[in-house]
């Protein structure tokens, strides 16, 4: 398939503003550097330690006030799509642990389609986002499409972001749902930003036959890594990065219990056998693009990356729909008809 190199882009900045995938989401690196040095100043290195998990790792709602930017728009009008759909259901199932999760779910107009999109969305938002790609499934391909959303996030129960590691599973197991109704199912996933690490730490895992393949937009290699890029931006001086890092990494054990560094997508792409299209916006300010070079790079299944010049994070299909479309149908046509089939006009 070829190289998927970055060396010419520039390091992305954390500390700009982003959105869908992102603890420095919102331009708030300023509100952090204060936070961290008053948490320093009151409890030492511990309490700072504890500013950043709380930060970085507590469930955060989707802030409406910027729906109507440029950026947002095509966001919002996802959202309204999906929240007004006649035949959207709300659909639920318990993980291992007991927490009641949530998802949108559209069935197909033809209940004899065995297609299924699964959207899966960023940090800091909800399945409500990515009613604008489900809608491209739904609308073009008349499939059915399946929005969870992740713990602690829109109807989901959870106390912690999970980074995609817990998510994972409960994204297969949101596929083994779909399998144990159709057996026939036909499945691509389809996330972005942490919703795409969470579909690549998904491939990593043995999953049914009846998932044909995944696209990945704006995933970070590690949660690790992510967390060591933003706190580079964000850093207390007297407090050195590998001293706060595993202070983190302490406390998401104790209170989350997960280890933030098996949180890698990266390790998962090397056991994926799921075909794979992995994209970037060039100009990402949030997640470093040279993080899809390595995901792609180490991934063992069929892949294809493409890139979008002058797209910061999540907005490849802001900046250009029609080619963000066009490569997305194209790889998934190439892997197989029968995963998009005919479109619908």
């Amino acid at each position: 398939m070829g190289k998927c190199r970055c060396e010419d882009k520039a390091e992305s900045d954390p500390s700009e503003e982003s959105r869908g995938g992102a603890p420095a989401k919102k331009g708030c690196a300023a509100g952090t550097v204060l936070g961290l040095a008053l948490a320093a100043a009151a409890g030492g290195t511990l309490g700072a330690a504890d500013f950043f998990y709380e930060y970085a790792l507590t469930p955060k709602r989707h802030d409406t006030r910027g729906d109507d930017r440029p950026s947002e728009r095509p966001y919002a009008e996802g959202r309204r799509w999906m929240n007004l759909h006649e035949r959207r259901k709300d659909l639920f199932l318990t993980s291992p642990e007991g927490l009641r999760l949530h998802a949108n779910y559209i069935p197909a107009a033809d209940p004899a389609c065995h297609r299924y999109a699964v959207c899966v969305h960023g940090y800091a938002d909800s399945s409500e986002s990515m009613g604008l790609y489900a809608r491209h499934y739904y609308d073009r391909y008349g499939m059915n499409v399946l929005l969870p959303d992740l713990r602690g996030h829109g109807a989901s129960q959870g106390s912690y972001v999970g980074m995609g590691l817990d998510d994972s599973h409960d994204t297969a197991a949101w596929i083994r749902r779909i399998v144990r109704k159709d057996p026939e199912a036909v499945i691509v996933l389809h996330g972005i930003s942490m919703g795409a690490a969470t579909v690549l730490l998904a491939t990593g895992l043995p999953l049914p036959e009846q998932v044909k393949a995944a696209v990945s937009d704006a995933a970070y290699t590690s949660a690790y890594e992510e967390f060591k890029a933003v706190y580079a931006h964000t850093a207390n001086a007297a407090i050195p990065a590998p001293v706060m890092l595993e202070l983190v990494r302490a406390i998401a054990l104790v209170r989350a219990h997960y280890d933030l560094k098996k949180a890698s997508p990266l390790e998962a792409v090397k056991l994926s056998r799921t075909p794979t299209l992995f994209i970037h916006g060039d100009s990402d300010g949030f997640i470093a693009p040279s993080m899809m070079t390595d995901l792609y790079e180490a991934a063992a299944c069929p892949k294809e990356c493409a890139w979008f010049e002058g797209a910061d994070h999540v907005q490849s299909v802001v900046v250009d729909p029609a080619g963000y479309w066009e490569k997305v149908d194209s790889f998934l046509n190439g892997i197989s008809p029968d995963i998009l089939g005919k479109p619908l006009s």
